[in-house]
């Protein structure tokens, strides 16, 4: 678990490392939501991100891709679960950007992949969004869901 934790943030240094800096966005955000599995009760949830944001103008004008180094806990749970995700999304006008995502989870007795869609609205240098992901659990534990609301500020 150790090592893909560092090789996640490893992966976020030099890809930020790496960028010029007018060409993204780093992000940290706050976030909680709820959480519920096939079969299970619905658990409150609740977290952190560390992301970065970069333009993508030759898959057109307002495209952007990003990673995201996260760690959440659902609050009846003991384990925190440690996340390394990837996002692709547009700008929206002046409404906000909707995104896809993808992600690897891990920490605690499993591990899972997520795939889910968000929408995140720009209030100057802090934002708020809203995401789902689809949570497919490996081993003996049943898929799941998830949805969060972050606030973040971004540099």
């Amino acid at each position: 678990m150790l090592k893909r934790m560092v090789g996640g943030a490893l992966a976020l240094a030099a890809l930020v490392a790496a960028t010029p800096a007018t060409a993204g966005q780093l992000r940290v955000e706050g976030r909680a939501g709820l959480g519920w599995a096939n079969g299970g009760g619905t658990k409150a949830t609740m977290g952190a991100a560390v992301g970065y944001d970069m333009s993508v103008t030759a898959l057109g004008t307002g495209v952007f891709a990003g990673v995201e180094q996260s760690i959440d806990k659902q609050a009846k749970d003991g384990d925190a679960r440690w996340g390394t995700s990837a996002r692709l999304g547009v700008k929206v006008l002046a409404l906000g950007s909707l995104y896809g995502v993808v992600g690897y989870h891990y920490g605690g007795a499993y591990e899972s992949t997520s795939a889910g869609v968000g929408y995140a609205k720009s209030l100057g240098p802090v934002f708020a969004r809203v995401e789902y992901r689809r949570m497919l659990n490996q081993g003996v534990r049943s898929n799941g869901d998830r949805l969060l609301l972050g606030f973040g500020v971004t540099f």
